[in-house]
């Protein structure tokens, strides 16, 4: 029936219209290309090809397609089909076959009126532009989108998308630079309403209705990757920021250097960040004008601030129900490390539209900060100009500090301030840490930063002077970041404090606002709370702190002086099963065809029943582990497996002498994990770590089965067979019969009372003796 309805549509498609679409394919199609190129251009039978090579569009009267085109340099090739009196759509594609590049190219093509025009073009000044900077009133202030076709190509020159979209200047002051930041729009209107591609390969977002092509604002002919930086550097304390992808970009065919694609902030980038309903959020900008949705809510925030005593916490944790003041205090330390001169109302801020929803805040736009038009930037107290009332318009008007005056009333809140801006200076914005990054970040665009800089009449040396204003910036900054915390907070002097991690596999500590994976030391501040806590590992036990008489797993203390923190972690008793039941054979790998799933044997190896009720079964924590149902008895010498999936296992291994239990709700990775097992006290019974036993994975279904029940659980005693779920396997099979062969022959050469060696000695002195007389005669007979 479904195949009918196909065909009649088809039928009435090609009664209707004629004809399939119209349409110019090229082949390559564009790219960027080590060489020459050569084109051709198809339409099917019957059409006839336009075409243009200066990125103008084509029409009939441009010049016709008659044989293959080549390519030299860069071109952007345009293309259009005429067939019965139908015109097919103009098709645009970019070929770059000039020199090499490292970063992905992006080619925008347009009509060179939407751009250039003195009464349309939104590139230029036009007629109503005041005389004086920022020229107010120009093209470029207006708030005009164009068509265009817009192509990206990764580094290697591949295909990313090649569509039309809506182009626009993007920006504040930074639209009077000569190259200017673009916004790019994905809408139906034009073709496609998304741009169907992975942009920023930190995030896994395969879909954007917009984005920008930045020029780095304040931050233009200078370093090139200030705010990029910046955000990249403050992303692991979890502040919502834009993504960076640098890319060589192209206009009309034309050269144009640099820009940083980032992600454009708007409804669409908290969906696809956030997951809230793009219809449902509020998004606000400076002092609560509204850029999408309703101000209301964050009325009522500022009302709440101004009405309520802050520094009595009951008022504090209300407020927690409607703002996230971590994130706020997390985002103003941000602010206040990166010294941004354009940061105080220059804002913006969201939350879902929803009653559990809170006010977040958006780390964007530092191009003015780390140092940008102050060489001496770092010794700036930010702090202090951040934190309180500035009789000034802009940047700082005295409401871009009112949030963060009301929450310092509060002492907790002033604690966790200090002690989070303590962690981030340690950790984030560490000297090394960001040494790193901007190491890394600056080796990406470097090749390419030649060419930039010669296209917009400045130097690579120019470049590299304002890349050490900037590292001179983070390495000193956080010093100062320091001093000022203590003028401000009326603090005395600084610790070290020093922490030893045990190791991952015992516990977990948290040290403030951090999450401490291995040995850690920082500075803090005297007589500022810190707290540190552990959390063992079910296999683990804490027992106090080194040369600490206080403190438990949670420990809060106003620290003194230097000191070092490690935590005192022994292993917890094992079970009085282990050695008795064990793990046997293992299943964790099975080819496309062999479907019977994971599973895992146990064997009784002790003298008696055992009962396995409310055992546990995990690969991870205990409290995620599949429990052994109750009722279940494992007789001595016997077998159980445990399956992920009881009825797949049963389709392979069907036989009743099989004892199988499941199903329990996980795998085992193919590349190895810890498997553990529990007895009802929750003590370890057995533990397995597959990963060694077989590095290289076979073709065919394999499992892992130990050698004999008493051997150590090392790779030398485990080895790769064919499954024998319920029954001896081969490896246990191929060593009894070694050991029978041994008894064998041990009692077929032992003779009572030792006598067999004797002989045996006599026996080889007997044979060397005749070799030697034998040798003897030979040379007495020469």
């Amino acid at each position: 029936m479904n195949k009918i309805v196909v065909i009649l549509l088809c039928w009435f498609t090609h009664a209707v219209f004629g004809q399939d679409e119209l349409k110019v394919t090229f082949s390559p199609i564009g790219g960027v290309y080590e060489k020459e190129i050569t084109v051709t251009l198809d339409a099917g039978e019957g059409a006839t090809i336009y075409y243009t090579t200066d990125a103008t569009s084509p029409g009939s009267y441009s010049r016709r397609y008659k044989e293959p085109i080549t390519i030299t340099g860069v071109t952007v090739l345009r293309a259009v089909a005429y067939k019965d009196g139908k015109r097919s759509r103009v098709i645009t594609n970019t070929y770059v076959c000039d020199r090499e590049y490292n970063l992905p190219v992006v080619s925008l093509v347009t009509d060179s009126a939407n751009l250039w025009n003195y009464s349309t073009g939104i590139y230029v000044k036009g007629c109503c532009a005041d005389t004086v900077e920022p020229y107010m009133g120009a093209n470029y202030w207006r708030d005009w989108e164009k068509p265009a076709n817009i192509e990206m190509y990764d580094e290697n020159g591949q295909l990313c998308f090649n569509q039309q979209a809506g182009i626009g200047i993007f920006g504040g002051f930074s639209r009077m630079l000569p190259m200017k930041s673009l916004a790019v729009f994905a809408r139906k209107k034009y073709g496609d309403n998304r741009f169907r591609y992975q942009i920023f390969k930190e995030k896994d977002i395969d879909k954007h209705k917009s984005f920008i092509l930045r020029n780095s604002g304040g931050d233009f002919k200078r370093t090139h990757l200030r705010d990029a930086f910046m955000t990249q550097l403050a992303k692991p304390t979890g502040l919502a920021y834009q993504a960076y992808q640098p890319a060589v970009v192209f206009i009309n065919g034309r050269y144009w250097g640099i820009q940083n694609i980032r992600e454009k902030i708007n409804e669409h980038y908290l969906k696809y960040n956030y997951g809230v309903d793009k219809n449902n959020v509020d998004i606000l900008r400076q002092n609560g004008v509204r850029r999408h949705g309703s101000s209301t809510n964050y009325k009522k925030l500022l009302a709440y601030l101004r009405s309520h005593d802050l520094s009595n916490d009951d008022n504090v944790a209300h407020l927690r129900t409607f703002m996230d003041i971590d994130d706020f205090i997390r985002y103003n330390i941000a602010e206040v490390y990166s010294d941004n001169r354009d940061a105080g109302g220059n804002i913006r801020y969201w939350r879902e539209r929803n009653d559990s929803a809170k006010w977040r805040w958006v780390f964007y736009d530092l191009d003015q900060g780390l140092g940008n038009n102050a060489p001496q930037g770092y010794k700036r107290n930010t702090l202090k100009k951040f934190t309180s009332v500035n009789n000034e318009a802009w940047p700082d008007p005295p409401w871009s500090t009112f949030i963060i005056r009301k929450l310092l009333e509060n002492k907790a809140l002033q604690e966790q301030y200090i002690t989070t801006f303590a962690d981030h200076l340690n950790t984030v914005y560490h000297p090394d840490t960001a040494n790193k990054l901007l190491d890394s970040m600056i080796s990406v665009i470097d090749y390419e930063m030649h060419f930039h800089q010669k296209r917009w009449k400045s130097s690579y040396e120019n470049w590299q002077h304002h890349l050490g204003i900037l590292r001179k910036f983070i390495t000193i900054r956080p010093y100062y970041c320091r001093q000022h915390i203590m003028e401000k907070f009326g603090i005395d002097d600084t610790v070290s404090i020093k922490i030893i991690h045990p190791g991952l596999d015992k516990c977990k500590i948290k040290f403030n606002s951090l999450k401490i994976t291995d040995d850690f030391e920082g500075i803090y501040f005297k007589d500022v709370p810190v707290t540190i806590s552990v959390k063992p590992k079910h296999d683990w036990v804490f027992k106090g702190w080194k040369d600490q008489e206080n403190g438990g797993t949670v420990w809060r203390f106003n620290p003194q002086q230097d000191m070092v923190l490690e935590p005192i972690i022994e292993p917890r008793p094992r079970s009085i099963f282990t050695d008795s039941i064990i793990f046997n054979e293992i299943a964790y790998f099975q080819p496309k065809e062999d479907t019977s799933g994971d599973w895992i044997e146990l064997y009784n190896n002790s003298a008696s029943a055992v009962d396995l009720s409310g055992w546990t079964l995990t690969e991870r924590s205990f409290k995620g582990g599949w429990k052994i149902p109750d009722g279940t008895y494992l007789e001595s010498g016997k077998y159980l497996v445990l399956a992920e999936n009881l009825k797949a296992f049963r389709t392979k291994f069907s036989a009743d002498s099989i004892s199988v239990i499941g199903d329990f709700e996980f795998g085992f990775s193919r590349d190895g994990e810890l498997i553990k097992l529990y007895d009802q006290e929750e003590q370890i019974v057995d533990s397995l770590n597959y990963g060694f036993i077989c590095p290289e994975l076979p073709d065919t279904s394999f499992t892992a089965a130990l050698i004999h029940p008493d051997s150590s659980k090392t790779d030398l005693h485990w080895r790769i067979e064919s499954p024998t779920p319920g029954n001896l396997s081969q490896t246990y099979l191929d060593y009894l019969e070694r050991e029978a062969e041994k008894r064998y022959w041990t009692k077929v050469f032992y003779i009572g009372g030792g006598s067999f060696f004797f002989i045996l000695v006599v026996g080889i002195l007997l044979f060397r003796y005749f070799k030697k007389r034998k040798r003897s005669l030979h040379r007495a007979e020469k």
